[in-house]
């Protein structure tokens, strides 16, 4: 499914609010204020509600207001529903931008029975029939119930909108295609030239690096067998890896131990969180991922635009769009070390396919510019306002 045609001329200036769970520095936040920031650049009035996080976790866009809707005790987002409804009267939006599972179904239940009721667009940014969800058989209920009363619902990949449309056939026809913004597009360059004091960019064994925090749905377990894989075919000075994100708790005691067990601790380094990991990507042969479930992963996005190749898993659902079904980037079946681990070789050892794939990925990558998804997402705005009024 093709994207939105953009709206260069939305009419009017609107109130705007984008709804997240948590505002808390990471990227579903973050691509909100972003987006919210594109979105007051361009005239309309426009707020970021949370659920919960610190008002702190990230720098707002220039006349983006915020707020926290509810405790930081709030596990859930329904748990915060009366706040929110209040807070939406209190911002009489034109339309809410509903980030996520939860936010999207809060979104629908808080204007229901509104005089003048706003547009509420929901974006699912995870696949959702293969998600690890929680209370999965209620949720399925409660989302088939509430999904199609949004005017509008959209995925953020293709493998997405049509995860949707098979898993709730009332949706069938009516998804729409909205994938993330790279949130840091203007500042790609400037935050891929930040120096790293790592020495493993200094020498001229390739570095492999993966960036996301260490949970099991990255499944990095089955990166490390894959380094293991190339060490074993091509030798010890094939590749070292390097993972960049939050590395603590059991999965990533998880990890060390794996690390240690397969004897690669001095080819593998977990360097934890990381305000920068662009200027690690940017100095790296090969960009991988290696998760078992992706919305949109904007990390193989920004490895492109920094010029970056990439190699993944073929996990649902956006590495294979991204990436044209492996033409432009080589996919590995999910879990299975081995064949990551021989896609790396072969990009490893190909240094024409490097550069071509590379070139390719500036380019793609232009696609998700903050300014271009922002007009998709007031497109599908206007569009689910007119399916409403009809």
């Amino acid at each position: 499914m093709t994207p939105p045609a953009a709206s260069s001329n939305v009419p009017r200036q609107r109130r705007i609010v984008h709804f997240v769970h948590a505002l808390n520095g990471r990227t579903l936040a973050v691509l909100a204020g972003v987006l919210a920031g594109e979105m007051r650049g361009r005239g309309h009035d426009v707020a970021l509600l949370a659920v919960k996080g610190s008002l702190g976790a990230q720098p707002l866009p220039s006349g983006v207001s915020a707020e926290i809707v509810g405790e930081e005790s709030t596990w859930r987002t329904s748990g915060a529903l009366p706040a929110l409804r209040r807070s939406l009267q209190r911002h009489r939006p034109d339309v809410v931008f509903a980030h996520g599972n939860g936010p999207i179904r809060a979104a629908v239940v808080a204007t229901r029975g509104w005089r003048r009721r706003p547009v509420v667009v929901g974006i699912e940014h995870n696949h959702y029939s293969s998600y690890d969800w929680n209370l999965r058989p209620l949720r399925d209920v409660v989302n088939r119930l509430l999904l199609p009363r949004a005017d509008a619902v959209a995925g953020v990949s293709g493998g997405v909108v049509s995860d949707l449309e098979a898993t709730f056939p009332p949706l069938r026809g009516r998804v729409a295609l909205l994938p993330p913004p790279l949130t840091r597009y203007v500042d790609l360059g400037q935050l891929a030239a930040e120096p790293v004091e790592h020495p493993w960019f200094r020498d001229e064994v390739p570095v492999v690096t993966a960036v996301g925090h260490v949970h099991p749905r990255k499944d990095h377990r089955t990166l490390v067998r894959a380094i293991a894989r190339v060490l074993e075919v091509a030798g010890p000075d094939a590749a070292r890896l390097v993972i960049v994100g939050e590395a603590t708790g059991p999965e990533a005691d998880q990890v060390r131990a794996l690390v240690t067990h397969l004897d690669l601790d001095d080819h593998v380094d977990l360097v934890g969180a990381q305000a920068n990991p662009l200027r690690f990507v940017a100095r790296s042969t090969v960009f991988a991922l290696s998760s078992r479930n992706e919305g949109m992963p904007v990390s193989i996005l920004e490895a492109m635009a920094v010029g970056v190749p990439v190699v993944s898993t073929d996990c649902p659902s956006g590495p294979a769009w991204i990436l044209e079904n492996g033409t432009r980037g080589l996919l590995a079946p999910v879990g299975d070390g081995i064949a990551l681990g021989d896609a790396l070789l072969t990009m490893l050892g190909d240094p024409d396919l490097r550069r071509r794939l590379a070139s390719w990925g500036v380019q793609r990558a232009a696609d998700f510019s903050p300014a271009a998804i922002a007009e998709q997402y007031l497109a599908v705005a206007v569009a689910g306002a007119a399916a409403r009024d009809r």
